[in-house]
């Protein structure tokens, strides 16, 4: 039927094959083909996580009661002593591993903070930009490394420096798996990131000054350091460097 209602309230009448839910409109018609839907969701992120929990899970069941006594040492110093006297070895698969997953995860929260703030790199894609602050990350770690040893060597403070070297890594095993379900949540929680990764910067935070005030309490009480020779080293190799380095860094990139 082409028409009905003849008379003053006659209209036409489309028939249901030529009739759209968009017939008559004036907008212009720029792609007669379907187009589809294009997700900008990324792997990589997931990937990266997916590959610290498989880390995780290989330490667990090679060395899980290892792993509880670096834990326990973060908060015992009683513990942090006896893993020093069984001369704790650095390069173990563990302590590898532990170490690549707090790397691993500072890198992905100062990408994350990046991205919310784009201050460096703001033209570059994302993993160029994770990529840019793990080997950051990575030179800042190798070089207070280097430094600490070198120090150890002029100085003859081997006993006080070792000390605090191997605190500070056993720190930072500990905190990098409180930071893990953090970097989770920040990725694939549906609550505002920004609750997460003040979460995740007070862990930090926790982390930084615990190991601060350990160097404290080694040089001061039990080797009889001058407070400052200590602050000269926390100002030196702690704080400047990095201030100095993240100043560089938002200003050349």
């Amino acid at each position: 039927m082409d028409s009905a209602f003849h008379g003053p309230f006659r209209y036409n009448v489309i028939s249901a094959d030529t009739q759209h839910i968009f017939y008559g409109h004036l907008l212009q018609n720029h792609s007669p083909a379907p187009i589809a839907r294009v997700s900008s969701d990324l792997v990589w992120p997931s990937v990266l996580l997916f590959f610290c929990l498989v880390l995780l899970t290989l330490i667990k069941i090679n060395s899980f009661p290892r792993v509880i006594r670096i834990v326990q040492s973060t908060f015992s110093t009683q513990i942090l002593q006896q893993l020093e006297r069984e001369e704790f070895n650095p390069f173990k698969f563990y302590s590898l591993a532990l170490n690549l997953v707090f790397i691993l995860n500072v890198s992905f929260l100062v990408y994350k903070i990046n991205i919310l703030n784009r201050s460096v790199l703001a033209e570059a894609s994302n993993l160029i930009q994770f990529f840019f602050f793990f080997f950051i990350v990575l030179l800042i770690f190798c070089f207070k490394a280097l430094i600490n040893r070198a120090l150890a060597w002029v100085t003859d403070q081997r006993k006080v420096i070792s000390e605090y070297v191997t605190s500070s890594i056993l720190v930072n095993q500990s905190f990098g798996l409180f930071l893990f379900p953090f970097m989770v949540l920040i990725e694939f929680s549906p609550f505002n990131p920004l609750i997460f990764i003040a979460g995740a910067l007070i862990v930090l935070a926790s982390a930084v000054l615990l190991k601060w005030y350990r160097g404290i309490i080694m040089g001061l009480v039990e080797e009889r350091l001058g407070l400052l020779q200590i602050f000269s080293y926390f100002c030196g190799l702690e704080i400047l460097p990095v201030f100095v380095l993240v100043k560089y860094i938002i200003e050349t990139f």
